[in-house]
């Protein structure tokens, strides 16, 4: 029995073929999975169906996965497209199925909406804590869409030491966004 190991561990050994720790994740996964499916179908078999697809489109695709925690949001990402599609496919037949994909979708988006301005708010927060002329060669190059030269004429300052002011503020926006994701 495998000990107890986060999912980031479990996915890489997952990538390398180890089926263990593929068990591990089905069996951590699998009850709070099928809740959902099955308030969104009410059918048992057809939730058993959409599952096991869910799951065996993850082993297949396992090596194309990034995660920095959890799996649960890309499984419980990929049991919702998997619900469209057989919706699509007509295999799923439900009374409410254009609401449902409706609904589905504006699930999704909605996440994806939260996720992104939580993204803004961080990226936001980080910038106005750079030092003053990494800022402006930031904003200006970025917000403001300048290039190298004109944000040197307008800052008085060399090409050489606005792309590095625009090189370390990525630097440090990815590892503040690393340090959010953890």
């Amino acid at each position: 029995m495998m000990r107890k190991t986060n999912d980031k561990e479990l996915l890489n050994a997952i990538q390398l073929g180890d089926i263990h720790a593929f068990r591990t994740i089905f069996d951590r996964y699998w009850k709070p999975l099928y809740s959902l499916v099955l308030a969104i179908t009410r059918d048992d078999e057809v939730t058993k169906d959409i599952l096991q697809n869910t799951f065996s489109s993850f082993w297949e695709r396992r090596k194309t996965f990034i995660i920095e925690d959890s799996l649960l949001p890309l499984l419980n990402r990929m049991a919702r497209n998997d619900i469209i599609n057989q919706v699509r496919r007509n295999k799923v037949r439900l009374a409410w199925e254009e609401e449902l994909v409706d609904e589905l979708r504006f699930s999704m988006a909605a996440d994806a909406n939260l996720i992104a301005l939580e993204l803004s708010e961080e990226i936001d927060s980080a910038i106005v804590r750079m030092p003053v002329n990494m800022k402006h060669c930031f904003q200006m190059s970025r917000q403001e869409e300048k290039t190298i030269k004109e944000i040197a004429i307008e800052l008085r300052l060399s090409e050489q030491t606005v792309k590095n002011n625009i090189s370390e503020a990525l630097r440090r926006l990815r590892t503040h966004i690393r340090l959010i994701e953890s």
